[in-house]
């Protein structure tokens, strides 16, 4: 709905990662072929750049190649360009994704896919030949990265007529193994081979401050736990797939959603239109007891509040901490952790608050690093169980 739509806004902290939508283009140094020190990658789709310093955040990333159609993408990202690694060399055209596609002969090991044009999707996106020539320009064991915004992770988004539902059944044409990565309105769909992934902070630059390094170590976990495409009810003609058309439908899912939401809450809370959501925000004791309710009854709403929260703490003074105090209190204290149950959303979404309130205080991450510990352990346990485990 408008009220919680993301807003684009450049990051006013020192470190990497702040919570926002391109945090998890820090993917990027895992992928390709795991037998390489070094990944060669291709960016389709500039903008502002804000995806540069997560990408070049992984240490294997030597190469970026920078495509984007408006010139004038050059000098908007050139504050994000300033941000680069050292090590990486950065290069940028202007052209046209499907005829720079057609003209090169180079191969890449990682392609990054985020087309948009300023009302929405670029057409290109869902279109077959496009991903014919994307398979020809990657080398093998190599992995494409589409960034899929729409219907929040919380709101069924693969159910139905939604960008994602549609991006995905077409990608679903192209390619057999679609898994994502969620946060709040984007799914971060990874294509190729399951990532090789060794639980530590070689896959980081060294010179990251500790709350970036802890990312990338959050990062490495999640990736073992990709979420599979599971499309339900898609349409048989492309949805909305303008801002202001998937703004309408994410409106009408979060009203749909307010019943059962609601029936948790006590009667003097009670939500009878989406702007509610964010007055419940302003009862922390009452987040929270919803937050332990949901999660103690494997609701699939568990991670609203939470979504809710790393929305919104990029642009309130409210108080959040609830949140990161009670997911890490919660790891801690728990017999038995389902790891996937907290990386899809809770985990990710607490450390958000964080990263993006604290300026990479090492002395605030530390408790998610003691709760990242029980969350390895409890992969260690789970290890065989998990399809994509290596």
């Amino acid at each position: 709905m408008p009220d919680f739509k993301d807003r684009f806004e450049i990051s006013r902290h020192e470190q990497i990662f702040c919570g926002q939508y391109y945090d998890d283009m820090g993917c990027t140094g895992f992928l390709g072929d795991p037998a390489k020190d070094k990944i060669s990658v291709l960016m389709l789709g500039l903008s502002a750049g804000v995806a540069l310093a997560p990408i070049a955040a992984g240490r294997r990333v030597a190469s970026l190649l920078a495509v984007d159609l408006d010139e004038t993408a050059l000098v908007r990202s050139l504050d994000n360009r300033n941000r680069l690694a050292a090590h990486i060399n950065f290069e940028s055209v202007v052209a046209d994704a499907t005829l720079f596609l057609v003209a090169t002969q180079d191969l890449y090991d990682v392609i990054i896919v985020d087309l948009y044009t300023q009302c929405g999707y670029a057409p290109i996106v869902f279109d077959h030949g496009f991903h014919q020539l994307l398979k020809s320009r990657l080398n093998p064991l190599g992995h494409l990265v589409f960034n899929g915004f729409g219907v929040p992770m919380n709101l069924d988004p693969f159910n139905g007529p939604t960008p994602q539902t549609w991006l995905a059944r077409c990608l679903s044409d192209s390619w057999d193994d679609i898994n994502y990565l969620p946060h709040r309105r984007n799914a971060t769909f990874i294509i190729g081979p399951p990532p090789s992934i060794t639980l530590d902070t070689a896959s980081a630059v060294e010179s990251l401050c500790a709350s970036d390094r802890l990312f990338m170590e959050i990062m490495s976990l999640r990736l073992r736990y990709l979420t599979p495409t599971d499309i339900r009810n898609p349409p048989l003609v492309p949805p909305a797939l303008d801002f202001v058309g998937i703004d309408l439908e994410v409106q009408k899912r979060w009203t749909a959603l307010l019943p059962a939401l609601s029936a948790l809450l006590p009667t003097s809370l009670a939500l009878n239109k989406p702007s509610d959501l964010r007055e419940l925000l302003d009862n922390p004791d009452a987040c929270q007891a919803l937050q332990a309710l949901l999660v103690k009854e494997k609701s699939s709403l568990r991670t609203t509040l939470a979504l809710l929260v790393a929305g919104e703490v990029n642009f309130s003074d409210r108080d959040f901490s609830w949140l990161p105090h009670w997911v890490v209190t919660t790891l801690e204290n728990s017999v038995e952790i389902h790891p996937r149950e907290w990386l899809d959303g809770l985990f990710p979404y607490a450390y958000g608050v964080i990263t993006h309130r604290t300026r990479g205080d090492v002395n605030k991450v530390e408790g998610f690093r003691r709760a990242l510990s029980r969350l390895i352990q409890a992969d260690d346990v789970h290890e065989g169980v998990n399809p994509r485990h290596q």
